[in-house]
C-alpha cells in the first residue's frame, strides 16, 4: 500500500486523567508504519484538571502527524467518543476512515496498516481487532488465569465486532449516526460501543475482523483483584441483558433472559462447593458466572453498575 492509495485516517482517543497512558499510547502511535495520511484528535473528558491537554499541547510540537486536543466538558465517555467523532467527520479534507484506541493501550507498529489492509480487502464497513492484556504484575495468579484473554477470530468477515477499544469504521457510515452515535444513556455503565454495533448490524452495516492488528492494554494491579473481576462480570451481564431487552423485544426474548440470568447465578452458586475442591481458578469460574447472571438479574429491574462514573 503506497503512500498514495492509502487511506486517510482519523484516529480518535478519548482521555480521562491518564496521562502517562495517553503519552505511551501517543508514543507509540508515532511508530506506526502506515504509509497513508494520519491526524490524531485527542479528547479530554475533564474539564477541571485537562492534564491530557497539557500532554498533547507539550507533544504536538514535534509529533510525526497532526495532532490536536479539545476539552470535553460534558463528564461520560460517550461525551468525549462523540465529539471525537464529530472532529473526524467534518475534517478538512475528509477523512477515508476514522479509528479508535483507548488512553490505556497501544498499538504494534502495524495496526493501522493491518486494519486498513482487511477494510479495503474485504470491503467492509467496520473493522475490529484483538485488545491484549499486559500486566503490571505478571506474575499474580489472575493475570496467568486466562480470564483476561480477549475474544478472537479469524481474520475476515464476521456478524459482529463488540467493542470500540480497538476499531476502524468508514467515514460516510459513521456520519450516518452522527446524531448520537455512542448513546449517552450508556455514559458511565458501558456498552455504548456494543449497541452502537448492534444498530450497525440492524441497518446492515458490514464487519471484519483483523486478528493480526493488535493493540495492547495496560493492566495495573487494581484490575487484577477477585474484586475487580465480578465488578466486571456482573457489568457484562447488566450490559448483556440491558441490550437484549432493547432490540429482542419479543415475549421468547424474556423468557430467554431470565433463564440464561437464573441459570447462570443458580449454576454460578451451587457449584461452588465442588469448585472449591478445584482450587481458586475453578472457584474463581464458579464466582464469575454468578457475578454475569447477577447482573442480568438486576438489568431486569434496571439497575446498572456505573463502572465508569
Amino acid at each position: 500500500m503506497t503512500e498514495r492509495s492509502a487511506p486517510h485516517v482519523y484516529l480518535c482517543v478519548p482521555t480521562f486523567r491518564r496521562p502517562e497512558g495517553l503519552r505511551n499510547l501517543l508514543t507509540h502511535v508515532e511508530s506506526l508504519t502506515y504509509s497513508g495520511s494520519i491526524h490524531v484528535v485527542v479528547v479530554d473528558n475533564d474539564a477541571e484538571t485537562p492534564v491530557g491537554a497539557a500532554i498533547v499541547k507539550t507533544m504536538s510540537r514535534t509529533f510525526r502527524f497532526p495532532l490536536t486536543c479539545v476539552v470535553e466538558p460534558r463528564r461520560g465517555q460517550t461525551y468525549a467518543y462523540n465529539r471525537a467523532f464529530a472532529i473526524a467527520c467534518c475534517a478538512t479534507p475528509r477523512p477515508d476512515f476514522v479509528a479508535v484506541l483507548d488512553d490505556d493501550e497501544y498499538p504494534d507498529p502495524n495496526w493501522l496498516t493491518e486494519m486498513t489492509r482487511v477494510a479495503l480487502q474485504y470491503r467492509v464497513d467496520i473493522v475490529g481487532g484483538p485488545v491484549i492484556p499486559v500486566f503490571e504484575d505478571p506474575g499474580h495468579w489472575l493475570a496467568k488465569s486466562g480470564f483476561y484473554a480477549p475474544v478472537r477470530f479469524s481474520t475476515g468477515p464476521v456478524p459482529l465486532i463488540y467493542g470500540a477499544g480497538n476499531m476502524l469504521i468508514r467515514r460516510n457510515v459513521l456520519e450516518q449516526y452522527l446524531d448520537e452515535p455512542f448513546l449517552h444513556a450508556f455514559a458511565f455503565t458501558g456498552g455504548s460501543d456494543y449497541d452502537f454495533f448492534w444498530r450497525c448490524y440492524i441497518d446492515g452495516r458490514s464487519f471484519a475482523w483483523a486478528d493480526a492488528a493488535q493493540v495492547f492494554e495496560t493492566t495495573p494491579r487494581s484490575r487484577t483483584t477477585v474484586g475487580y473481576l465480578l465488578r466486571r462480570k456482573f457489568r457484562n451481564g447488566t450490559e448483556a441483558t440491558r441490550l437484549e431487552r432493547k432490540f429482542l423485544r419479543t415475549a421468547a426474548g424474556a423468557v430467554r433472559r431470565w433463564y440464561t440470568g437464573l441459570g447462570m447465578l443458580g449454576i454460578g452458586i451451587f457449584s461452588l462447593p465442588l469448585a472449591a475442591l478445584g482450587g481458586r481458578r475453578a472457584m474463581m469460574n464458579s464466582l464469575m458466572k454468578a457475578a454475569r447472571g447477577a447482573g442480568r438479574i438486576a438489568a431486569e429491574f434496571d439497575l446498572h453498575y456505573e463502572q465508569y462514573r
